[in-house]
């Protein structure tokens, strides 16, 4: 469709204006914010989410978390969660891990969280608040138009018009998004017919404290997560008829059914299998399992992000992570072209990243949930009586455990056919795309990676366990580095006396990696040639711009010594 822009109202401007406030907006502002980019932020509701809605935080999300300075605020809040146990009958007949140090020693937080998006979007606004950035509270985008040098939204906000004018527009508003549908982006994809369920209770019940309880009936399946002292989150599927209450998906991909109390307790009594007395409902509400994707995830100076561009069902609890991940990945973009110190190119680089990565996520959840819920009744019986057993005996390995943390806990993603990184390869060791996995470092309380939270790309130069091979003035190069790009370059020497950070990046050999402001590698080398230096220069150059007088590639690499 066309849209004409509204012209008559008062014009205001911005570099990058967010639409959304749920925690993939609110993230995207404040990596903005804290880069130094004029960012506005419209939402249509009056406030932060009251309800738990999403509750599961993974642990890359808590790995961005603790690059914006807010990870230690989460886990005082929320609860660790290690396992997951699959019940049956009353009896626990498999563990699914969401921790295990054992396996997964590459990170700092080696859990799930559950936390309230209440609570996750109440830090992230107070976050922002301290860059002077408060959210538009109220606001519902009315009109979009992309001149192809700006973007022109209207904003209706107590009765007023508003015509921001920005630069560049994030589309964060929910799987109905406005932004969207005035692109004319297409949302395709599947409503299930099974109805969910969520509903947050006090509960008087005996459970572990820092384990997912899942029970797999004939209807489905139900679960039980703590979110609090003696409060539950109760999730699941409804089987057919089960519930009167309406639910109209058709409306939204995002509405939500409310539920009578008396209903609640039936499902409860009937599927949960526990031995508990539901206390008050703080909320309980119906809705639609959908699987959708955008037919693009950018449209000119407009990008999606998070269930503007993908939603799917919760198996897992995939949604809120990968959002969080979306405006991680194209934050430090926009933050390079709006500061004028990266090639506009590299914004065709979000979609080529994110797109696929939610392809997966969405072919792995519907499989889980297809599984979960087929109601054949040979689906059934297998579900019943043999699904867990399978699952109990395959947990019990060693590299099954590892697949399924790496998987649920998003430390998998990576981008290695991306534009954004370098076609380079060093023996062993992650390569680039990979995000880059934490290791303890003596001079950082927080590890390897604590030393690449702030802006910029960073060079992290390992010395080597080897004392073959020759170092150089690698100091000299970081220099050099630091004055060729109008974008800041760090550069970190990790001595060798650091083994744990050196045999988590396979750096037997001086070995140089080249970590981008998401945490991701760009390019790992080995500075023993000048030819692997003039390669990490060009990769470089096609992403950042260059200073006045910026040394030549043959000049930085002088300084290497075979």
């Amino acid at each position: 469709m066309v849209r004409t822009p509204v012209t008559a109202s008062p014009r205001t401007e911005t570099d990058i204006l967010v639409v959304g406030a749920g925690p993939s907006g609110l993230t995207m502002a404040l990596q903005l914010a804290r880069y130094g980019v004029r960012v506005r932020v419209v939402d249509r509701k009056s406030g932060p989410v009251e309800q738990a809605r999403a509750t599961i935080v993974h642990a890359r999300t808590l790995e961005y978390l603790d690059r914006l300075g807010l990870a230690d605020q989460a886990m005082e809040r929320g609860v660790p969660i290690t396992c997951v146990e699959i019940h049956e009958k009353r009896r626990a007949s498999a563990h699914l891990p969401l921790a295990d140090p054992g396996i997964e020693g590459r990170t700092r937080f080696p859990c799930a969280l559950s936390l309230k998006q209440s609570e996750t979007e109440r830090i992230l606004v107070a976050a922002l608040a301290e860059y002077g950035v408060m959210v538009e509270w109220g606001g519902f985008v009315e009109n979009v138009a992309d001149n192809g040098r700006e973007v022109s939204v209207t904003v209706r906000r107590a009765g007023q018009l508003d015509a921001i004018t920005a630069r560049r527009v994030v589309a964060a508003d929910g799987a109905s998004s406005t932004v969207r549908r005035c692109l004319d982006i297409a949302f395709t994809g599947t409503t299930y017919p099974q109805t969910g369920l969520l509903a947050d209770v006090a509960l008087n019940v005996n459970l572990p404290p820092n384990r997912l309880r899942l029970v797999l009936t004939c209807g489905g399946f139900v679960g039980i997560l703590p979110i609090g002292r003696s409060n539950y989150r109760l999730f699941g599927a409804v089987p057919p008829g089960f519930t009167t209450s309406p639910m109209q998906p058709e409306i939204s991909h995002d509405a939500y059914a409310e539920l009578a109390t008396d209903e609640l307790q039936r499902w409860f009594d009937e599927y949960f299998q526990v031995d508990g007395e539901l206390g008050e409902v703080s909320w309980a509400s119906l809705f639609r399992f959908h699987s959708r994707i955008a037919g693009r995830f950018s449209s000119g100076n407009v990008f999606l992000i998070g269930d503007a561009a993908h939603i799917h069902n919760p198996a897992g609890g995939q949604g809120l992570n990968l959002g969080v991940g979306d405006a991680m990945n194209l934050a430090w973009k926009l933050t390079l072209v709006a500061r004028r110190e990266a090639k506009v190119e590299l914004l065709q680089s979000y979609e080529a990243e994110r797109r696929s990565v939610a392809q997966t996520i969405m072919r792995n959840t519907d499989r889980g949930f297809k599984l979960e819920t087929a109601s054949s009744p040979v689906a059934m019986w297998v579900r019943m009586h043999l699904t867990t057993k399978l699952i109990g005996l395959l947990t019990r390995l060693p590299q099954v455990r590892r697949i399924i943390f790496r998987m649920m806990s998003q430390t998998w993603i990576g981008y290695r056919s991306s534009p954004a990184v370098a076609n380079t390869r060093a023996a062993g060791g992650p390569r680039p795309g990979d995000r880059a996995p934490h290791a303890p470092l003596g001079a950082a309380p927080g590890g390897i990676l604590a030393v690449t939270h702030h802006n910029g790309y960073h060079l992290l130069v390992f010395e080597g366990l080897s004392l073959t091979g020759g170092l150089g003035d690698l100091g000299a190069i970081g220099a050099d580095l630091q004055d060729r790009y109008l974008s800041l370059v760090c550069v970190h020497v990790i001595a060798r006396c650091e083994t744990a950070a050196h045999k988590t990046y396979a750096a037997h050999r001086t070995r140089l990696v080249l970590v981008r402001p998401d945490g991701h590698i760009a390019s790992v080398s080995e500075p023993d040639s000048p030819s692997d230096i003039v390669s990490l220069i060009t990769h470089l150059d096609g992403i950042l711009l260059l200073r006045p007088h910026a040394p030549e590639p043959n000049t930085v690499s002088r300084h290497t010594t075979s």
